[in-house]
């Protein structure tokens, strides 16, 4: 039996075509690929595009090439936040200054390279290459003929054919065995300069991949500590959440010396690619190999240019074969990567829930209790009543998916559920949370702004459920003196009480004792709940400060923040539900204001 990460459904046989990280055993499973004999944990690729699981056979979606390098340098940044986060629970999950200083510097093998083709090495083995004479013997017409084979008088004897005419002195040759002789470029010294150009190449190319992408998001985090378009609130704050990795000094400092580094292996990239381009690359077959270890022959141990060859190719070795592993390796390594990245879903979560649980995993807010919850690779937002023991209602599900993949066209069928992925190779400021996908990477600048949006969303959701909603089966004595209290609405027909705004501590108190001497508990629990409920409304999400809450009839409420320059917020009832806005003047958009600013239709009934 499977478990369906993206739908939240069991199924019972996978798909032909398996996406990565998707699907879970719910029990131990069969043997994988040969080398795990009972799989467990999350399905994911050994480095190869085959699932073989017992007797079914499937296939991977094969990775996109063009994202290996960006792929490589995400692994990277979260397992390094991963282990920060041990010391630092509430870490800033931006980019680390510790992959930024490790990667903005040249690396031992870059050092080497760059002094060999300075020193002009590889330039002159492409101009002026060792070579070796092969010695072919044909049949040639006696104008082609610069010197004659071994046997060559024998076989002009033996093949009359080859006479032009006989002579009383002699035989005058028409054609003879001549040996002819031509230069071998194709010596193994050769070969090994041409691989090399390859692999050198092939690492250049990755390796600006990963530096671009570094540099992508330091200009992205200079913008924003100069940016004139964007909410000086929504600015500070993740200028805030950067300034705990860089301060604006450091990132420029680290920008440039990044810079000066891209240049010069670009510089260094164009030089590998013109000497494939030219000399004795060309003269070398592509199909000519350089298998096992590297054979140390005389030209490559003593030959002034040649030698560096071997040097370089040694040192290159050391850099890849350390990214290297077997099928069983991959897989353990890939099955940890999807549960790095699910830790470091639940590390945006508590940033993005700090103003509701103070980087707690639980809490009470709008009478509620709140609990952040792991589940398997999935991170749930709990809420349920402290004073009743009612279940628990999941107001969200997320569920990290570490993938290079773009988001495939399913979209889960709960509206609770969400699935965050790094969206790699994407366009992601646009929206913040598109068909239920959300990204989810430490390159985004937006990354807690997203999920705090997402959280917001859900809670004052959950919030306004309450509001404006009838205490039924209230006792006739304490709707009388209700009706003396400011903030509530009385029906003694229908034996109802509305809270319509944040009631005063002693006005709830005396309310709750004569509901409970009444015999009416829960209509106790549940008046003091909804009087939560509305100041943890009045509450400006902003700027943390009060926000007056006027009732508007039939049910709803304006609430506008002290402070003019911030929030407004309006409950209305619309033919279709109810419509909760908050708005900050002259501000839209998730990219201007983020978080701050956002719109929740509830429909009728639900």
């Amino acid at each position: 039996m499977w478990f369906d990460r993206f739908t939240g459904e069991q199924c019972r046989q996978l798909p032909a075509l398996i996406q990565p990280g998707r699907y879970q055993s719910v029990n131990d499973g069969p043997a994988f690929n040969g080398h795990t004999p009972v799989f467990t944990g999350v399905l994911v690729s050994d480095g190869d595009q085959r699932c073989q699981l017992g007797d079914e056979a499937c296939t991977f979606t094969p990775p996109q090439k063009s994202l290996a390098a960006a792929t490589e340098l995400l692994s990277k940044v979260i397992a390094t936040i991963d282990a920060e986060a041990l010391q630092a629970p509430l870490m800033s999950p931006l980019m680390p200054a510790s992959i930024i200083d490790a990667k903005s510097h040249l690396q031992p093998f870059e050092e080497r390279l760059l002094d060999v083709v300075k020193q002009g090495h590889l330039h002159h083995i492409s101009q002026r290459p060792r070579l070796d004479l092969h010695y072919e013997d044909e049949v040639a017409d006696i104008g082609r003929a610069r010197r004659l084979a071994k046997g060559a008088l024998v076989h002009l004897a033996s093949h009359s054919e080859c006479w032009q005419r006989q002579t009383l002195s002699g035989v005058i040759p028409k054609k003879v065995l001549a040996r002819f002789s031509e230069d071998d470029y194709g010596i193994y010294e050769n070969r090994v300069y041409a691989r090399l150009l390859d692999k050198i190449e092939r690492y250049l190319h990755a390796r600006l991949a990963e530096l671009r992408g570094l540099q992508a998001t330091l200009n992205q985090a200079l913008r924003f500590y100069e940016a004139e378009n964007v909410d000086y609130r929504l600015r500070e704050e993740i200028c805030r959440l950067w300034g705990m990795t860089f301060s604006a000094e450091e990132t420029s400092n680290a920008s440039k010396l990044l810079g000066e580094t891209l240049e010069k292996l670009e510089r260094l990239y164009q030089t590998i690619a013109g000497l494939q381009q030219s000399g004795l690359y060309l003269l070398v077959s592509r199909q000519a190999q350089v298998t096992g270890v590297l054979h140390m022959t005389n030209i490559l141990g003593h030959d002034q240019h040649y030698r560096h060859l071997a040097i370089l190719w040694d040192q290159l070795a050391k850099v890849t074969q350390a990214k290297r592993a077997t099928p069983a390796e991959r897989f353990r390594q890939n099955q940890s990567l999807a549960s790095v990245y699910s830790r470091y879903a639940g590390l945006v979560m508590r940033r993005a829930l700090l103003p509701y649980l103070n980087g707690q995993d639980e809490g009470v807010w709008a009478g509620r209790h709140i609990l952040l919850r792991q589940r398997g690779l999935e991170w749930q937002l709990l809420s349920s009543s402290p004073a009743l023991s009612t279940p628990e209602d999941v107001l969200l599900t997320i569920v990290p998916w570490l993938s290079d993949a773009p988001a495939p066209e399913v979209t889960p069928q709960s509206k609770e559920r969400f699935i965050a992925w790094p969206a790699m190779g994407q366009e992601i400021d646009a929206a913040y949370c598109p068909e239920q996908w959300i990204p989810l990477s430490p390159t985004d600048m937006y990354c807690t702004e997203r999920f705090g949006l997402l959280v917001d969303q859900v809670l004052c959701r959950m919030a306004m459920i309450t509001y404006a909603q009838p205490l039924q089966k209230i006792p006739q004595k304490v709707l009388e003196q209700a009706k003396q209290v400011a903030g509530v609405q009385v029906n003694s027909e229908q034996n109802e009480l509305i809270v319509t705004e944040a009631l005063a501590e002693e006005a709830v108190t005396a309310l709750k004792e004569a509901l409970v001497s009444s015999n009416s508990t829960a209509q106790a629990s549940a008046l003091e709940r909804h009087n939560q409920a509305i100041l943890a409304l009045e509450k400006c999400p902003v700027c943390t400060g009060r926000a007056p809450l006027v009732f508007q009839s039939p049910v709803g409420f304006k609430a506008n923040c002290l402070d003019k320059k911030c929030a407004t917020r309006y409950l209305r009832l619309e033919q279709a539900g109810r419509v909760f806005e908050q708005s900050i003047s002259e501000s839209t958009g998730f990219t201007v204001v983020g978080r701050r600013a956002f719109t929740i239709r509830q429909m009728a009934g639900a």
